[in-house]
């Protein structure tokens, strides 16, 4: 299963001011790392959400960039910068 650092690890390689919406982002992500059967099961630990587990495991990661100022979240666009 797809893992924080690996997320982080693919969010390392956008170069700095680039925004990109959350699709976009999961794009990315789907795109660079083998996701087993296991990341797409859904993820209804917290809440009801049509997330997957890895797609959640991206929002866990850019909650944790937005909250150490390395990503910034722009509600209205559903966009990140980087």
């Amino acid at each position: 299963m797809i893992q924080a650092q690996d997320i982080k690890a693919i969010f390392a390689q956008i170069p700095t001011g680039t925004t990109l919406t959350v699709q976009q982002i999961q794009d990315l992500v789907k795109n660079s790392y083998p996701l087993s059967p296991a990341d797409w099961e859904p993820y209804t630990e917290t809440r009801n959400t049509s997330y997957t587990k890895w797609q959640h495991q991206v929002q866990s990661v850019l909650a944790e960039l937005k909250r150490n100022g390395i990503a910034a979240h722009n509600a209205a666009t559903h966009s990140y910068t980087f």
